[in-house]
């Protein structure tokens, strides 16, 4: 990706209320799909502990591709914003650690899902949660506009790629899913018509029932 300085500096940043929507809501549906798992129930497990770590993934993803990208460019662009770049850097580490945490206790819990591994593992997804309310927050807030005044157009776009190119294979349509669940019709609208059309048509015949099967097993 280059940061060139010379190049126009003008975006539009729309998807970070979309993605941090999703965020949201994954981290307290995946929560509340622990705590409704019956003990001994491992095949629901299964399912619940594929979703959690889809958010997990989807969460590093989105935070590792800021890491690389945006803050160097915001630190070089937008000097005077420098304490504010750097708290979100620590933010990021910190949330890092509680997503390192609940990923400890995800694959025990989902071989023998009983009553005090699921208060476990749910008070750990919850812990994810609060770490990141501050920290979106202050993002949306007071980076989005950096975003959108230091970091091409290009540039964004860009690290929209690269984010989703470190899902696995198998969890890119529940990527896509979870978007348009959590995207309202004007944004799903918008976020469909920037995808190739061959995307699009694998999602219609294809990737949107795989998505509501996997989302079946989960509720049971």
């Amino acid at each position: 990706m280059s940061m060139s300085t010379t190049a126009a500096r003008k975006s539009d940043p729309w998807e970070m209320a979309l993605i941090h929507r999703l965020i949201r809501r994954g981290f307290e549906q995946a929560r509340e799909f622990v705590m409704a798992v019956p003990a001994g129930a491992t095949d629901r497990a299964a399912a619940v502990a594929e979703y959690a770590e889809f958010q997990l993934d989807g969460l590093q993803a989105h935070h590792s591709s800021e890491d690389e990208l945006v803050w160097p460019a915001l630190h070089e662009r937008a000097s005077l914003s420098g304490a504010l770049i750097t708290r979100m850097e620590d933010q990021h580490a910190r949330v890092h650690a509680a997503i390192e945490h609940a990923r400890e206790l995800l694959r025990p819990w989902a071989a023998a899902p009983k009553a005090e591994s699921s208060a476990a593992l749910a008070n750990a997804i919850g812990a994810v949660g609060d770490r990141l309310a501050e920290h979106l927050a202050e993002e949306e807030r007071d980076v989005v506009p950096l975003i959108a005044s230091h970091i091409t157009q290009a540039e964004w776009e860009h690290l929209g790629k690269v984010s989703f190119s470190k899902f696995k294979p198998h969890q890119r349509f529940t990527a896509m899913g979870e978007m348009l669940e959590a995207a309202s019709p004007e944004e799903a609208a918008r976020m469909l018509a920037g995808l190739p059309p061959p995307i699009r048509i694998i999602w219609r015949l294809f990737g949107q029932r795989k998505y509501q099967r996997f989302m079946g097993a989960i509720c049971g």
